[in-house]
């Protein structure tokens, strides 16, 4: 009974297509979607850009050279508005993407559309929010290939010890003066060959260490690092840390529903899942690169695959 009156209450809004989220990936949807004459609302709960509003710099995104990520945010965010998309400023709490038409919940609405588009993006795994919190873009940093550049000639510690660790560190060793990587065990999860490619670059692995405190005033000085073996406590001088525990996908919303990997990410071919009319772009989906650009281009093919979708209806 409750559910029932809590229905009549909420909004009711019909759509050709419901994007959720305004990163890269959903914002080129929506537009591209725009462009195709469809009637689009767009999910953001949080802030227009994604991860890129939080990133120093961009100066891997073809077109504007270098440019701070909140700026190119706010760039993406104005053509989205400008496309005429209807913008919703909430997240969905609750899905229904099966049968031909698509429900999508929030606070204040139930969106109704034949397709959905998937654009929910990931998280960083943080290995201690409260410690990392206070110095997330003043030293702490997500994303080598995005802020790598800022570290130029400066001493950085990265932390990790999978596939991701590695790329990071071998990437910053062409960038910084020193890298540090740092990890919990002695056990890579690489094999032997890239941990030697990666010391041949002048990376210097720094095995059973523990991140367990961070230091600095305005910006990141050192790091405290804790011996797992000696219990002993060490400082490490660094301008910039860069943590490579991986990325969480924000897909709990659609576990058991959509077909998920081992990792949480949704399982897609061409940005298609195992349900008819609704698409998954961008980070939240299965792939081999996560960047800007693969992003925007994740949009443009859901799009595609959406108006195709809505035509043949």
């Amino acid at each position: 009974m409750f559910i029932l009156l809590y229905n009549l209450y909420m909004e009711r809004l019909n759509f050709d297509a419901i994007i959720i989220g305004g990163g890269p990936a959903g914002i080129t949807a929506g537009i591209y979607l725009k462009r195709a004459g469809k009637n689009v609302a767009i999910l953001e709960g949080e802030m227009f850009g994604g991860q890129v509003a939080t990133t120093s710099l961009v100066e891997n995104y073809p077109g504007v050279g270098k440019i701070d990520g909140s700026s190119l945010a706010l760039n993406m965010m104005a053509d989205i508005k400008q496309s005429g998309a209807t913008i919703i400023y909430e997240n969905a709490t609750k899905l229904h993407l099966e049968g031909e038409i698509k429900q999508v919940e929030t606070k204040n609405y139930i969106l109704e559309a034949k397709t959905v588009i998937l654009a929910m993006g990931v998280r960083p795994r943080q290995i201690n929010s409260e410690l990392e919190k206070k110095f997330i873009g003043k030293g702490v940093s997500y994303c080598a290939t995005c802020d790598g550049a800022l570290y130029k000639n400066k001493d950085v510690a990265v932390i990790g010890g999978g596939n991701s660790a590695f790329i990071d560190a071998k990437y910053l060793s062409g960038v910084a003066k020193s890298v540090t990587l740092v990890h919990r065990s002695e056990k890579y999860r690489v094999s032997e060959n890239v941990v030697e490619e990666t010391k041949n670059l002048g990376v210097k692995l720094l095995p059973n260490y523990v991140l367990t405190n961070l230091v600095g005033e305005n910006h990141l000085e050192k790091v405290v690092l804790k011996n797992t073996i000696s219990g002993k406590e060490e400082e490490l001088e660094v301008s910039g840390l860069f943590i490579a525990a991986g990325r969480v996908p924000n897909t709990e919303l659609v576990a058991g529903v959509l077909n998920l990997d081992d990792n949480g990410f949704i399982i897609s071919q061409d940005c298609k899942t195992n349900i008819d009319g609704v698409f998954a772009c961008g980070d939240i989906r299965t792939k081999e690169l996560r960047q800007i650009v693969t992003a925007t281009s994740d949009g443009a093919i859901c799009a595609t695959l959406a108006t195709f979708y809505l035509n043949r209806r």
